[in-house]
């Protein structure tokens, strides 16, 4: 999935009828207006989502960069929660350093409104996360869903009630505005075609919403009821339910409620459901049919009868069913009174033991897939699952006497990691299994293995020394594969720092043992691209193009899609400089659909700066230029350690240099300036020749005061804002002000935009 593919966000479209709730909809957008932080609290089930995605939705036409909703209920690392707000935003994963400040640069210069649903069990690193980015990105608004406030200076809490319920005495049960009631009259109505609130049921309707305390999710599962009962029946029930384990009114009942009428309804299920409930607890979030078959059948349950179980729960709305039929899920209570049940069955081990040898089987047919025609959906396949390859993950790290197996989870995910960016996670979780499995012996075959895929993942980060030191790890073992593979990693840590005959004496050496070896899996078909890649950079066309069409021939040969498209990338690049253009494009066309498919960010950037030059030749200058611009921007999300080294920077800059002798200075800056704005959709289409709006006349500019034209100054010596504040004798908040000032008075968006601008004479 692309970065940034929609200018609105990602809010989920509504399945049901938003009922009610007006009031708190209208002070949560006038907190938003007076507040940057405003968190929705309130007991479990009492409709915090549904209220936030709601007032974002509201709101997203004020927000020029989208209303992005980050569902946290599935993350169960903390240390992963930067990791995970940046996949929500589709922002890549393969930058270095700390997410947080990858993540609050990324935001610094967006007006955007963030959603953080369900912080309450990473309450703290919310807390934390939401500081940093606050106060690096000014015109940011966060809107958090918790059971219990961040606590963080400036943020406004607001409390989501229960929904109203007449009094038994008032007698206007059911009247307009008896939002409980309207929404367990509208709930019913799907349940029960043509059920209607009339004088002669609506009394009963309201009583039995009083005793749920107008807790949404209460009402919900009890409208599921009418199926099988009358109103009648089900205010008897429930009335039993309470009497049973008393209903407190005080502060803390509504959790009691809530709790009753989720234990209600697993009274009312079989001993199958209840027990099939208990074990789907296990799936952090969304799952399949495969998955809750593989985890949920066993001893009283058989595998024959879970499909009929699970379209039993799904009727009684324990389990949700979406995306067409395709996965199913649990609401977050739900989930959390089932896995208190699984617990009471002491089944938790178990389960969590089929859950990781599912995902691990999955995993393992991935990489069965790796070089033939079924990698990418195999790929898309496991991307679907990621949260449950993290629980399974887990699981296996913590899981004593289960090191081994550890190990080889996180070697058969290497080449998912690989090719989808997750570089981030990747390099934490073989970190994490290399530090569990000390014990083994060096040689161990997995362990150093895991070892090459973590060095693999630290080079196109950039950390050329963690590379070579758990390369030196790898070559442990007596593997002469493995050898080889670390020979080519070591060349792509020569790559990025600019030695290309180390780089091209180290890939070929490895070319060609993989050859002798008859070695095939992703990694080594990666080879034959970047020894053409090395061999470009060193002018060396008719070598490159040779060794690139091989590549190219392989690829098709096996119908492997990963590889091939860095291939054709590599082609494209030979062919560009023997002036074969026409074809070169249509390689980089090629490749670009097949990275788009896969959301390989990294490629997708390699192509944009390659199909520049191209705009430049075509006469499309300020289209050129908007490119670099995106691309620009693209590489600063990225890293710009990815920037492949400075012969590849020296070629990228030729394009620069091209663009600039053919604009004004000015034309050239609010090309720029407009590519950067771009979405990496809007890039790509721009690249393809599609249209896309051009950038206008540069912006009316408001006069810089004395002193910002100061700060200018100090930026375009290139001081920071710290040194620019002790120059002048000034409060660095004082100077980031100004910053931001000189930022919209130009109608920049970065500093760099600053250090080049030349102010008008006075």
């Amino acid at each position: 999935m692309l970065a940034e593919t929609s200018r609105g966000g990602n809010l989920p479209a509504e399945m049901t009828r938003f009922i009610g709730r007006q009031r708190e909809l209208g002070e949560a957008r006038q907190m938003l207006a007076r507040s940057r932080l405003v968190t929705l609290t309130g007991v479990g089930g009492v409709g915090k989502t549904r209220l936030a995605v709601r007032v974002a939705a509201d709101l997203r036409r004020s927000f020029p960069d989208g209303a992005w909703l980050v569902e946290l209920s599935a993350l169960r690392e903390p240390a992963l929660l930067a990791r995970t707000v940046a996949e929500a935003l589709r922002l890549p994963g393969q930058a270095s350093g700390d997410p947080s400040d990858r993540l609050a640069d990324h935001l610094s210069d967006k007006h955007l409104l963030l959603v953080l649903d369900t912080c309450e069990h990473l309450v703290d690193r919310c807390a934390m996360l939401t500081e940093v980015l606050l106060r690096a990105a000014p015109r940011l608004r966060v809107l958090a869903t918790s059971r219990e406030p961040l606590d963080v200076m400036g943020e406004h809490t607001l409390v989501i009630p229960p929904l109203p319920v007449a009094p038994a005495e008032s007698g206007t049960a059911g009247a307009s505005g008896d939002d409980a009631v309207s929404l367990f009259a509208d709930r019913a109505e799907a349940m029960v075609p043509g059920f209607t609130l009339t004088h002669d049921n609506q009394a009963t309707v309201a009583r039995l919403c009083r005793r749920l305390d107008g807790i949404p999710l209460a009402i919900e599962l009890a409208a599921v009821r009418l199926r099988s009962m009358s109103v009648d029946q089900l205010v008897d029930r429930i009335d039993d339910r309470f009497r049973l384990l008393g209903t407190p009114r005080a502060a803390g009942g509504r959790h009691r409620t809530l709790r009753a009428a989720i234990a209600w309804s697993h009274d009312l299920c079989t001993p199958q459901e209840r027990l099939l409930w208990a074990r789907l607890s296990a799936f952090p979030g969304d799952f399949d049919l495969a998955a809750a078959e593989r985890v949920g059948a066993g001893g009283e349950l058989p595998a024959d009868a879970l499909l009929d179980v699970l379209a039993r729960l799904v009727e009684k709305s324990i389990v949700l069913c979406e995306r067409d039929g395709r996965r199913y899920r649990m609401l977050d209570t739900i989930r959390e009174y089932g896995s208190e049940r699984l617990d009471e069955l002491g089944e938790r081990t178990e389960v969590l033991r089929r859950h990781r040898d599912h995902f691990l089987a999955l995993a393992e047919t991935a990489n069965r897939e790796a070089v033939g025609p079924g990698q990418l959906p195999a790929l898309l396949r496991l991307r679907e699952e990621n949260d449950n390859l993290r629980v399974a993950l887990e699981y296996s790290v913590n899981a004593p006497g289960d090191e081994e197996t550890a190990l080889h989870l996180a070697g058969v995910l290497q080449h998912y990691w690989m090719c989808l960016g997750q570089f981030t996670e990747a390099l934490r979780w073989q970190e994490r299994v290399l530090n569990a499995t000390m014990g083994l012996p060096p040689a161990h075959p997995e362990r150093a293995w895991v070892a090459f895929g973590a060095g693999l993942v630290a080079v196109q980060r950039g950390e050329g020394p963690l590379a070579r030191a758990l390369f030196a790890q790898a070559t442990a073992a007596d593997d002469p594969a493995l050898r080889a593979h670390t020979l080519h990693g070591q060349g792509l840590v020569a790559l990025f720092e600019g030695d290309l005959e180390g780089a091209r004496t180290r890939i070929q050496k490895a070319r060609a043992e993989f050859a002798r070896l008859d070695h095939r899996d992703p990694a080594a078909l990666l080879a034959g691209p970047h020894l053409s890649s090395v061999l470009a950079l060193e002018s060396d066309w008719e070598g490159a193009l040779a060794v690139a069409e091989e590549s190219v021939e392989a690829g098709e040969e096996s119908g492997e899609l990963w590889n091939h498209s860095f291939a054709l990338y590599a082609r494209a690049a030979a062919r560009w400089w023997t002036d074969r253009r026409d074809e070169a494009v249509d390689d980089l066309m090629h490749c670009l659909r097949i990275k788009e498919d896969l959301g390989d960010q990294l490629g997708i950037t390699l192509v944009l700066d390659l199909l520049t030059p191209a705009a430049v030749v075509q006469g499309r200058v300020e289209e050129a230029v908007m490119l670099l611009g995106a691309t620009e921007r693209m590489w600063r999300e990225l890293g710009a350690q990815f920037q492949y080294g400075p012969h590849y920077m020296e070629r990228r800059a030729l394009s620069e240099r091209a663009a600039r002798k053919r604009l004004t200075a000015e034309r050239f800056q609010a090309a720029k300036r407009r590519g950067t704005e771009l979405t990496n959709a809007e890039a790509i289409a721009l690249a393809r020749g599609e249209p896309v709006a051009a950038p206008g006349p540069a912006p009316a500019r408001e006069t810089l005061t004395t002193r910002e034209r100061e700060v200018a100054a100090l930026i375009g010596e290139g001081l920071t804002n710290r040194e620019i504040a002790d120059r002048l004798v000034l409060a660095k908040r004082t100077v980031d002000s100004h910053v931001e000032h000189i930022l919209t008075k130009l109608g920049f968006t970065a500093r760099s935009e600053i250090a080049a601008w030349t102010p008008p004479a006075d």
